[in-house]
């Protein structure tokens, strides 16, 4: 066996930073996570930069970076083509960091490297075709089908987030151009304005006082109130899912998926999210494949990105590599 290569995974998310330590057999053996510096590209570079300065530092020397960011991509010269999210656009970001890190870099859409982690190692593993949606500031989608990451005719293939849902709906966010996308009905910042406004119509609630108080009514206290039985957050992370499984149900009679992993920031209450949206599956999808499908919760959380990183490394940079032992070791 070799040395296990040390990779550094990045997931440059629309909110946060994560950069770490990624063998490749599927572990994270270290990791630091910060805001993402969103006011422009020059400080969204900055900040990548220095945190990836500091994980060479630490944990050289350094095989390959795999990157994972909330972008629309062209694979083959991991040029980041667009950002709904991040003030990103036509960046050559896989020639940026190797000639300033001198090592191979991948990079990919971070909603296709999550699926890659969750195919390789999560809710996913034994399934030749599976889809992964990603609840975080947007939707992000990835696709997996014949066991292979489907990344479409220029590498941009994925974005199920913005599917319309509604012909004249409210405008998309972001750099998106479109209205009534999917992502606008059940993405993080959805359930944030949905919290909001059911916060502000029941002020005695648990989710109303939370409101009250100054706190941040985003997906995760959503999610938390409604495991802790505040029947208002329950009642909104409901209706939530009853749009999730509008898109789900889209994606079920366009591939026709073995499973649907739902993954990402804003899926924390699982079952309360997913059960709505099998119920909407199981009525508005076609036969046979809303009755082959299942729709699971993502197994590696806010972890999927980072170790997804790694696994692009791997997959892209070292395909015929022998398995490789840790590097701790």
């Amino acid at each position: 066996m070799s040395r296990a290569r040390a990779i550094v995974g990045v997931d440059l998310g629309g909110t946060k930073l994560a950069v770490g330590l990624v063998d490749d057999a599927g572990g994270i053996l270290d990791h630091t996570v910060a805001p993402t510096a969103t006011t422009s590209v020059e400080a969204c570079l900055a900040e990548l930069y220095r945190r990836l300065d500091e994980a060479v530092v630490a944990y050289g020397p350094v095989d390959a970076i795999g990157v994972g960011t909330a972008s629309m991509v062209d694979f083959r010269t991991g040029r980041i083509v667009l950002s709904t999210n991040l003030p990103l656009r036509d960046v050559g970001l896989r020639d940026l960091l190797a000639d300033r890190y001198g090592v191979p870099v991948a990079v990919d859409n971070d909603a296709n490297v999550a699926c890659l982690a969750e195919h390789r190692y999560g809710a996913g593993r034994g399934a030749s075709e599976m889809v992964l949606l990603t609840l975080g500031t947007g939707i992000g989608g990835g696709i997996i089908t014949g066991g292979r990451l489907y990344r479409g005719a220029s590498g941009a293939a994925g974005e199920l987030g913005h599917m319309m849902i509604e012909f004249d709906g409210p405008r998309c966010q972001g750099a998106c151009p479109s209205s009534g996308c999917f992502e606008v009905y059940a993405s993080g910042r959805a359930m944030a304005r949905a919290a909001r406004e059911a916060g502000s119509a029941h002020p005695d609630s648990d989710l109303g006082r939370a409101l009250a108080a100054g706190r941040e009514t985003a997906g995760p206290l959503l999610s938390r109130l409604a495991l802790a039985g505040d029947p208002l957050a329950v009642e909104t992370l409901s209706s939530i899912g009853e749009k999730l499984g509008v898109g789900i149900a889209n994606i079920v009679n366009i591939f026709n998926p073995q499973v649907v992993v739902v993954g990402g920031g804003a899926a924390q209450a699982a079952e309360i999210l997913l059960a709505p949206a099998r119920r909407v599956v199981a009525t508005r999808a076609l036969q046979p494949q809303r009755d082959e499908v299942r729709i699971v919760a993502a197994e590696h959380g806010p972890y999927a990105g980072l170790l997804g990183a790694g696994a692009l490394a791997v997959v892209e940079l070292f395909p015929f590599a022998p398995p490789a032992t840790d590097p701790r070791a």
